[in-house]
C-alpha cells in the first residue's frame, strides 16, 4: 500500500518523544504522530486522500513495532493489518488517540495469526527449517538489539518493550492493547529493559547507547 505522489503530508498535533519508566532509560523512538478526528472522519467515509494521510502517518511507527518483534513477517503483518483497518474504519469511533490504541491492537493479533500460521505450516512440512530472519533496517532509526534481543527474553516483556519503545505508544495506551494493567505494564518494560540490558553487557556492547 502507498501514497499518491506528490501529496501533502496533513499536519498532525507533536507528540512526546521516547518514553521514561521507572528504572528505564528514554527509548529511541517517538510516538506516533496524532491525526485529528476530523481527518479520521473523513477516512472513514470513504475519503482515499484522508486514509492515505493516516496511513502515512501511523505506518512508520507500526512497522518498526512488527519488525522488532517479528522481522521475517514484517511485510505480511503490516499488509493484513492495513487491510484489516480498512473493512473497519466505517465502523470505527475516536479520535486520534482511540485510532492509535485501536491500530495496535490490530497488528498485535494479526501478529499473532501470522506466527501460528507459520508454525502450523512447519509443524506440516516437517523437515522444512524457518527462514533466517533478515537483520533489522537501521534506516527505521530502530536500536540495535531491536528484534534479535527480544527475542532472548519472555514474550510478555517482549511485547511491552516493543509497544513502547519501538511503537511509542504511552502506558496507558499499551496497556488496551495488551489488556493488562498500567502498573504490570510498567513492570514488564523494567524487566524487559534490566534483562536487555544485561544480555548487551554480556556481549560488551554499549548499554546506555542501546537502551
Amino acid at each position: 500500500m502507498a501514497t499518491r505522489e506528490g501529496q501533502m503530508t496533513p499536519a498532525v498535533e507533536p507528540t512526546e518523544a521516547g518514553f521514561t519508566d521507572t528504572g528505564a532509560r528514554s527509548g529511541p523512538a517517538a510516538r506516533p504522530a496524532r491525526v485529528p478526528e476530523l481527518l479520521i472522519a473523513r477516512a472513514r467515509r470513504g475519503d482515499q486522500e484522508a486514509f492515505d494521510a493516516v496511513f502515512t502517518a501511523y505506518q512508520p511507527a507500526l512497522c518498526r513495532y512488527v519488525r522488532s518483534v517479528a522481522p521475517a513477517h514484517v511485510d505480511d503483518v503490516v499488509s493484513a493489518t492495513w487491510e484489516s483497518v480498512a473493512r473497519s474504519l466505517p465502523r470505527f469511533r475516536g479520535d486520534g488517540d482511540d485510532f492509535r490504541r485501536w491500530l495496535f491492537t490490530i497488528a498485535r493479533r494479526r501478529l499473532v495469526d501470522e506466527v501460528r500460521r507459520q508454525s502450523r505450516w512447519l509443524v506440516v512440512a516437517g523437515t522444512e527449517e524457518p527462514e533466517p530472519e533478515p537483520p533489522v533496517d537501521a534506516s527505521l532509526d530502530e536500536p540495535s538489539w531491536a528484534g534479535r534481543v527480544l527475542a532472548l527474553i519472555p514474550t510478555r516483556q517482549a511485547d511491552a518493550v516493543a509497544l513502547r519503545v519501538m511503537g511509542g505508544l504511552s502506558v496507558v495506551e499499551t496497556a488496551e492493547v495488551l489488556g493488562v494493567s498500567e502498573e504490570n505494564v510498567r513492570v514488564l518494560c523494567h524487566r524487559g529493559l534490566k534483562a536487555i540490558e544485561a544480555i548487551l553487557a554480556q556481549e560488551g556492547a554499549d548499554v546506555a547507547d542501546a537502551v
